[in-house]
């Protein structure tokens, strides 16, 4: 059995913004000089992709969130998690861009960067004086990524579903995203709701 859900008339206008092509400037923008070229490309391409499902979602999420109604409350809560990874890898793209330029590599060795290393980077570059919050919402983020990511057996912890909340997972996410797309602000698509208030 199939139900249709009859979208508010708030979410008009309002779940997908922007193409995936709208996206590449500002990520061309905030990735640094030296990466070799078929890593810029792979990043670009993947990130662009993500920046859209982003979007998406916030569409969905934000007017559940302040008006209710709008999507069954489990799933509510799992696109909460899903805007939370997707947001963790826009993060580890740019972060770990900037590592490898920071430390004269190009990407085409496939280094493995670490977490805390990606995020030293992401914070010099988006957030170097400490205005946003930056790092402290990115581990907001990473905790929530987490609890379904499991990087080994048996590792994942139990669940406290209210750690995928509006407040606890998508406000942290979103202000990810907010700090990161001051960066660079007149190429970020004109109209996108991953800014939004």
């Amino acid at each position: 059995m199939f139900y249709l859900i009859k979208l508010p008339e708030e979410t008009e206008g309002f779940i997908n913004l922007s193409t995936a092509s709208d996206w590449q400037t500002w990520i061309r923008n905030c990735l640094p000089a030296g990466l070799h070229d078929e890593v810029r490309r792979r990043l670009i391409s993947n990130l662009k992709h993500v920046l859209v499902a982003l979007e998406m979602k916030a569409g969905l999420i934000v007017p559940h969130a302040k008006h209710g109604r709008l999507l069954f409350e489990s799933y509510f809560h799992m696109l909460n998690f899903e805007f939370c990874v997707g947001v963790f890898s826009v993060c580890e793209g740019l972060g770990s861009a900037h590592w490898l330029r920071e430390n004269g590599k190009d990407g085409s060795d496939a280094d493995k960067i670490g977490i805390k290393d990606w995020r030293s980077s992401l914070q010099r570059k988006f957030d170097a004086e400490a205005k946003f919050g930056l790092d402290a919402n990115v581990g907001t983020v990473k905790s929530v990524r987490d609890k379904l990511h499991q990087d080994c057996l048996g590792a994942r912890e139990n669940i406290d579903w209210h750690a995928f909340s509006y407040k606890e997972a998508f406000v942290p996410a979103a202000s990810v995203m907010k700090c990161l797309l001051s960066t660079n602000v007149g190429d970020v698509p004109g109209v996108t709701n991953l800014n939004a208030d």
